[in-house]
């Protein structure tokens, strides 16, 4: 299994001997496999962790939630702060919105914190869309872009709500 940087270099490798095509859904999952890893930005976020010391764990916790017992498993659980939990999401659709609602409902005393690949895409085509940025902030989840947010690492529960 290589490691989150590793990967990211082949990947960037790819992409320029690509351009000006880039790689598709299909390329993309399998570099992402390459290091057990379902995304891309899964592999990004896990590299950042790396390369600023975040000790993390790839889909350990599993809660459950809604009425009737369903499964969800954060992408990333920090080693050094188990109450929080990243998820990585690059594309937010009304089934895992629905889903995030009732995971955070059904876990109050877990901190779910949304890292999205681009906070400022929209929930959907009309011109004046919800952006995921505010799907976020008005559901009270924590939000970055693209990275875990240094404030989330101290505690700081108010950084981006």
């Amino acid at each position: 299994m290589l490691k989150p940087k590793t990967v990211i270099n082949k990947w960037e490798a790819l992409v320029k001997k690509m351009h000006p095509r880039k790689p598709g859904r299909r390329e993309a999952k399998e570099y992402a496999k390459m290091c057990g890893m379902k995304s891309i930005g899964e592999v990004r976020c896990a590299a950042d962790m790396d390369k600023r010391g975040i000790k993390w764990i790839y889909e350990r916790d599993t809660l459950r939630y809604q009425h009737l017992p369903q499964k969800y498993t954060a992408d990333f659980t920090l080693i050094d702060n188990r109450d929080l939990l990243i998820e990585y999401k690059g594309k937010m659709t009304n089934d895992t919105r629905k889903k995030m609602l009732s995971v955070k409902r059904s876990n109050p005393d877990r901190r779910i914190c949304i890292v999205f690949e681009k906070a400022n895409n929209k929930l959907s085509s009309r011109p004046n869309s919800t952006r995921y940025f505010q799907w976020a902030e008005s559901n009270g989840f924590e939000w970055n872009e693209t990275t875990v947010k240094e404030e989330w690492l101290n505690g700081d529960n108010n950084s981006s709500v």
